[in-house]
């Protein structure tokens, strides 16, 4: 091979940064699912009530609520990597410090700072999406970051209930995995660049192929910024807020309870429990890369989006809501498992909504835009554990909480049926030479 040959294939830096991107990822969220997995020890330790439960599962959300806006300005104005790799380093500390925990308010406490370091995490991923893959690789690129989520999950309850069988208690858990994160965020640090222009590896090659496509905000508007009161007069802005409020509820939820549920009503031992919640997150995995697949598949060859996505999600809320209306009846716990995966499976389609900002807003918003998205998720997730909780507490089953988790299911689909995938989610509105806006 000629060396004019080799200096035309292009790098494909790219994948590693996805690749580095999606090992935090996977740590966020054995972080989370430590505490889940952990409930049915830490409340008989702490002796901790349902509805005592469901704040302490939901109380990582408010600060991951609070944090999302500023987190993604942030993002927007310093980039991923500094924000990023600091605030991995701190979440990892707050998981570290939880495992020395004495009390439920001191856990809680570690999971509000856990909440706000976290918090730029996904906006993060959506601004690299933006900024190092070329159009037609967005929706794999953002099934891909996400999947890491389930399989966080899936593997957390493995490696949560290995490491309380091994050391006889769930302490250890959280001090190995908060630190395992504290040198993850060190390396991604060290390697990540913010775009391709900046990292040393990238060849020219690499740097058109990811440059040659257009997103539908690119070619909208003439450099104008949208502001403020220009998404919040958008339809579809509104409409992907709520379906994404509607797909968190729906997730949070089975992931918060999923634990005691099999646990306490199918009577599901450490050993089952632990395979269990991987058999049902696993399912999460296939339905991201499924739907990462198949969208980009389609949307390459078609001309309205709007059919390609709203079939998509259309059948990802559908298959969601089917599947939970299904658990109030259930006896067998083998068979709850297969409903909760089915309803997983399509409820991750979800996982392509992180490929709507880059998509849809210009490059210089999509960490902010990505941050407000990422509100509704914090919204979902604070919700659902403490309406369940009471919802348990208060009928002493669990049918009751899954209706209002399809219901949830419900919104999902609505909201995001009734987004435009052919237009921005908002335009910058301008003054004619009448002095009016239009």
């Amino acid at each position: 091979m000629t060396s004019a040959a080799i200096s035309c294939k292009k790098s494909n830096v790219r994948l590693k940064i996805f690749a580095v991107l999606w090992i935090l990822v996977l740590l966020n969220f054995i972080d989370r699912a430590a505490l889940s997995i952990s409930m049915p020890f830490i409340s008989e330790e702490f002796q901790l009530s349902p509805e005592a439960q469901g704040w302490l599962l939901g109380s990582f959300f408010w600060t991951y609520l609070l944090f999302q806006i500023p987190g993604g300005w942030l993002l927007d104005k310093f980039g991923a990597r500094k924000i990023v790799g600091g605030a991995g380093a701190l979440w990892g500390g707050f998981q570290l410090l939880g495992g020395f925990a004495m009390s439920g308010a001191f856990l809680t406490f570690t999971r509000l700072g856990l909440g706000a370091t976290e918090a730029p995490v996904f906006p993060a991923a959506a601004k690299l999406n933006s900024r190092w893959l070329p159009s037609k690789e967005r929706a794999r690129g953002a099934t891909f970051i996400d999947a890491a989520g389930p399989f966080g999950s899936a593997v957390g309850g493995i490696i949560v209930t290995g490491l309380i069988g091994i050391t006889g208690g769930w302490r250890w858990a959280f001090i190995i995995t908060g630190g395992l994160t504290i040198v993850v965020a060190v390396l991604y640090y060290l390697y990540l660049r913010d775009t391709p222009e900046e990292h040393p590896q990238v060849n020219d090659a690499e740097r058109t192929y990811i440059q040659h496509d257009a997103d539908v905000a690119d070619t909208s508007d003439g450099g104008a910024l949208p502001r403020a009161n220009d998404y919040l007069r958008s339809g579809s802005f509104w409409a992907l807020w709520l379906g994404r409020l509607g797909w968190a509820t729906v997730w949070w939820g089975i992931i918060s309870w999923t634990p005691s549920y099999l646990s306490t009503a199918m009577n599901f031992n450490l050993s089952s429990l632990g395979w269990g919640t991987f058999a049902v997150y696993a399912m999460g995995v296939l339905g991201q890369l499924v739907a990462g697949w198949a969208t980009d598949r389609f949307r390459a060859n078609a001309t309205n989006y709007n059919i390609v996505m709203k079939t998509i999600l259309a059948i990802s809320g559908v298959g969601t809501v089917a599947a939970i209306l299904t658990l109030p009846v259930i006896e067998n716990g083998y068979v709850a498992l297969a409903a909760l995966g089915v309803a997983v499976f399509f409820n991750q389609f979800g996982g392509i909504y992180w490929a709507f900002p880059a998509w849809l807003a210009p490059k210089r918003q999509v960490g902010t835009v990505g941050g407000v998205m990422n509100v509704a998720s914090s919204l979902g997730g604070g919700f659902a554990p403490v309406v369940m909780g009471y919802t348990i507490a208060a009928t002493g089953g669990y049918a009751g909480a899954f209706i209002f988790l399809a219901a949830a299911g419900g919104l999902y689909l609505a909201g995001s049926l009734a987004i435009d995938f052919n237009r921005p989610l908002a335009t910058a509105r301008h003054k004619g030479i009448d002095g009016v806006q239009s």
